[in-house]
Parts: C-alpha cells; structure tokens; sequence
C-alpha cells in the first residue's frame, strides 16, 4: 500500500515537471495530432487528403492549437516533447538554417538559439518552436506561399 501511496504522489508531481512520456491521457487535441502525424498526404508523396493537406485542415487547425498553448504556456524541451512528440528538424545558431529560418518566420514570441520544427505539410510548411535556454520563447510559422 506504501508504494502505491508514493506513486500516486509521484506521477502528478512528475507530469508538473513535464516528464510524461507523451500526451496527457485527456489531452485529446494532442492524441490527434500525434495521429495526424502519422499519416502521409499530398506534401508526402500520398494522395490528397483535406485532413492533412488542406489550409485549415484538421492537422494545421490542430497544429495552431497547440503552437498557441507552447506560447502561452512557455514549457521546457520535456513539456514540448509531451505536448508535441519529437521535433522533425532541430537547428541551432550555428545551423546553416537558422538564419534562413529566422527570417522567413512568422514569430510569436522573440526566437532563441535553437529551433524545433514540426511538419505540417511535409517540410513545405512547418510550426518552428524556439527555445531561450531551456524555455520556449517563440512559435511561428514557416510557410512556403506558393
């Protein structure tokens, strides 16, 4: 009963640290995105799919979502990692990207020296999180306008 006790002390105080293995078990907007993810649409060499592909489509809306909640909420890399799964791209300062990156983007927030990004539409179209230290400092967009 001890060990019981303590684990359910344990896990509430571990997923305030953001050290969860992945979305929060009634975190539905990001159970989603974490399936959208997974799929392939036109961007991906797949047919179309208005889910995926599509502006505003399920996956963009969600992606927004979330890059709204990262702003607000200013989690470290762990909380991002629990909201958002892994990155598809990491570039630091030093990255021949970055710069490039930097000033195409849309930025919420003032961008640090390292940059997350998660594909929307393949690598066409992506939500970058910048990190200062340790702490997201910025979301933005990185679209393609074509």
């Amino acid at each position: 009963m001890r060990q019981f006790s303590a684990l359910f002390v344990a896990l509430p105080l571990l997923a305030s640290l953001g050290c969860s293995a992945g979305p929060a078990p009634g975190d539905g907007a990001a159970r989603e995105w974490a399936q959208l993810r997974q799929q392939r649409g036109h961007f991906d060499g797949a047919a179309w799919n208005k889910d995926l592909d599509a502006w505003q489509g399920r996956k963009h809306q969600l992606m927004q979502g979330l890059g709204e909640r990262l702003i607000a909420e200013k989690p470290d890399e762990a909380g991002v990692r629990a909201l958002m799964g892994e990155p598809d791209v990491q570039v630091t300062a030093d990255g021949a990207e970055y710069a490039d990156w930097l000033r195409r983007t849309e930025w919420r927030g003032e961008p640090g020296e390292r940059l997350w990004s998660y594909h929307w539409r393949g690598n066409h179209d992506q939500l970058l999180v910048a990190f200062d230290g340790e702490q997201v400092s910025a979301v933005g967009w990185l679209y393609a306008w074509e």
